[in-house]
C-alpha cells in the first residue's frame, strides 16, 4: 500500500512526478506539521499562492516547477521549430487544445519532431483527466488547482468571476488561526468593534466576505468559485485585499452589522494567500487538514469541525436584502 498521498500518486502514475517541495508538504513530512504552518496540506495551497498570484508565462517554463525535472528543453525545441514547421504557437499552455498543433499531429510525417510533440500533447491530456480520477475531495480540489497551473481556464469557458492581481502581497496573514474570527462571523458571533464587508458580483450575490477589526484587517473569503491568472480558485480560499473604503462611492449598509455592501470591480485586487479549512467539508476536514484543524480545535475555535461555509455565505446574503428590497 502506498504511503503517498492521492494527489502524488495520481501524478506519478498518470502525469508527471510533483516536485521535491510538493511532494514533502502533501505526503505530510513532520518539517510542514509547524504551529506557524499548520500542515502540510495547508502549505501545499501556498506553495500554489506563488503561481495564482501571477499571469502564466506564455515562453518560459515556470510553470513547470510544479513538477520534478520536468524536461522544459524538449517543450521549448518545439517552440524554437514552430515555423519550420508552420505552427502557430503563442503560448505553450493548452498545447492539446491548439488548433494547428492537432492538424500537424494528423497530416505530418513520422520523425522525432513528430514524436515530441505528441509527448508533450499527451502529457497535458493526462493532466487535463487528472482530477477525474480523483476519489478524495481534497485530491479533486488540489489536481484541479495544479491542473490550471499548466492548463489555464478563463472566465468564459468556466463562468467564473476573474479577479484582478495586486501587484505585491500585502502585510496579511495566513497562519492556521486565521479562520478564527470568519468561524465566528459564520455563527454570527462578531466583535463589538468587529465589521464585515461583503464584496458582490453583478447580480448583487455574495463573492466575497471580508473581515475588519477582527484579527488582520482585509482578510477575506470567497464565497463562489474565482478565477485568478487562469487558475480556479474554489470556495473558501483566503484572500487579501487592498483599497481605501472613503474612496469608495458605490456602496450600501450592510442590513445587521457594521460594514457594507461593495461591488466588486469597485476592489479590482486581490492576493491569494490559501485555502482555509471551511473549503472542504466537515466530514473530511480532519483528513485533509491533519494537523492544521488539530491546532484549531485544541485552541479552541468555534466549531471548526462542523461549521460550513454556507453558514458564512448566509450571514453574507442575510445583509443584502436590503438591496433586494430597493
Amino acid at each position: 500500500m502506498s504511503l503517498d498521498h492521492e494527489v502524488v500518486q495520481l501524478f506519478k502514475e498518470q502525469v508527471f512526478p510533483l516536485s521535491e517541495k510538493l511532494t514533502e508538504m502533501l505526503n505530510e513530512h513532520y518539517s510542514h506539521q509547524t504551529e506557524r504552518r499548520g500542515c502540510g496540506f495547508t502549505q501545499a495551497t501556498r506553495v500554489l499562492a506563488e503561481y495564482i498570484n501571477f499571469p502564466r508565462d506564455q515562453i518560459e517554463g515556470t510553470d513547470l516547477k510544479i513538477f520534478q525535472d520536468y524536461d522544459f528543453k524538449k517543450l521549448k525545441k518545439i517552440i524554437d521549430q514552430k515555423s519550420l514547421y508552420d505552427l502557430e504557437i503563442e503560448d505553450w499552455h493548452n498545447l492539446d487544445q491548439n488548433v494547428s498543433i492537432q492538424n500537424f499531429i494528423r497530416q505530418a510525417k513520422e520523425d522525432d519532431f513528430k514524436t515530441l510533440v505528441e509527448q508533450e500533447v499527451r502529457f497535458q491530456e493526462n493532466l487535463r483527466k487528472v482530477s477525474q480520477s480523483a476519489q478524495l475531495e481534497e485530491s479533486k480540489i488540489i489536481c484541479a488547482m495544479l491542473e490550471d497551473v499548466i492548463l489555464p481556464k478563463s472566465a468564459r469557458e468556466t463562468g467564473y468571476i476573474e479577479i484582478q492581481t495586486l501587484s505585491e502581497k500585502p502585510k496579511v496573514g495566513s497562519c492556521p488561526m486565521a479562520e478564527a474570527f470568519f468561524l465566528k462571523i459564520a455563527h454570527r458571533s462578531m466583535l463589538r468593534q468587529g465589521s464585515i464587508n461583503i464584496f458582490v458580483d453583478d447580480q448583487n450575490q455574495p463573492l466575497l466576505i471580508e473581515k475588519m477589526n477582527m484579527g488582520d484587517n482585509h482578510s477575506c473569503i470567497n464565497l463562489q468559485p474565482l478565477i485568478m491568472n487562469g487558475i480556479r480558485i474554489p470556495v473558501g480560499s483566503l484572500f487579501s485585499v487592498e483599497y481605501d473604503i472613503e474612496q469608495i462611492t458605490d456602496k450600501s449598509p450592510n442590513k445587521e452589522f457594521k460594514g457594507f455592501i461593495i461591488p466588486y470591480q469597485a476592489i479590482q485586487k486581490f492576493w491569494f494567500l490559501r485555502l482555509t479549512t471551511l473549503a472542504i467539508s466537515p466530514e473530511n476536514r480532519k483528513r485533509a487538514f491533519s494537523t492544521h484543524f488539530e491546532q484549531q480545535v485544541h485552541n479552541g475555535l468555534f466549531s471548526p469541525d462542523t461549521t460550513l461555509l454556507k453558514q458564512l455565505d448566509d450571514v453574507a446574503k442575510s445583509q443584502l436584502s436590503a438591496l433586494s428590497l430597493g
